[in-house]
């Protein structure tokens, strides 16, 4: 990495951490409302999981670019270039189930107040420093499929809370509407093939930027 990309590369980071922490932290002052709880209630929702990992990935790579510019080290570690990955392969699939599934449910209100920054500006954040500045290894294939394991875990979790123990016992509401219409086999299909594409596309465009920066 050139010093102006890992410079540029801990800015984003730091950015991701500092937005994903204030957010978090207001969820426990803040009132309940539409796709936003109090507390630890907020963690329902994949978006807050999604923005919480890659913050944890970002902090770990800044502490790699931190490192680099102090000529400690030349590289981000493959397996904490993995790790960013994962993050944000999972917050662009949050990006763009926002965009094709709840703005047509929820219409404009998902890209205002800080649901903008969960929604919108920490994935783009994520996708374009580890697309276009932390490019220092080649993401096989196979391995690439590891960004589909948080997402594998949260749609479990969201279908036994949801379809197995309901929310007339105690369950979570389907606030995606997965199930709307009883088509949550539909719904289950449509994100599986999402969760493949979006990881394959985040891993494709690093690759590919990878490639055009050595030649």
């Amino acid at each position: 990495m050139t010093k102006r990309k890992t410079i540029l590369s801990l800015i984003a980071n730091i950015l991701i951490v500092v937005l994903t922490a204030a957010i978090v932290c207001s969820y426990f002052s803040a009132k309940p409302s539409l796709l936003v709880q109090s507390g630890f209630g907020s963690f329902r929702y994949f978006t807050t999981d999604s923005n919480v990992l890659v913050a944890i990935a970002a902090l770990v790579t800044a502490v790699c670019d931190i490192r680099i510019l102090a000529k400690k080290t030349d590289t981000i570690p493959k397996a904490a270039l993995m790790f960013k990955f994962v993050g944000t392969a999972c917050v662009m699939l949050t990006m763009i189930v926002t965009i094709l599934f709840l703005v047509p449910v929820y219409g404009g209100f998902v890209f205002r107040g800080t649901l903008i920054i969960v929604h919108a500006v920490t994935p783009l954040l994520a996708v374009l420093s580890f697309a276009f500045l932390e490019t220092v290894h080649h993401i096989k294939r196979l391995p690439s499929l590891a960004g589909v394991v948080p997402m594998m875990l949260y749609g479990i979790v969201y279908y036994i809370e949801v379809r197995v123990i309901g929310e007339e016992n105690g369950g979570w509401k389907d606030f995606y509407m997965y199930n709307r219409g009883g088509q949550w086999f539909l719904s289950l299909f449509l994100l599986t093939a999402g969760c493949f594409a979006v990881t394959l596309l985040t891993a494709f465009i690093h690759n590919l930027v990878l490639k055009h920066t050595k030649t």
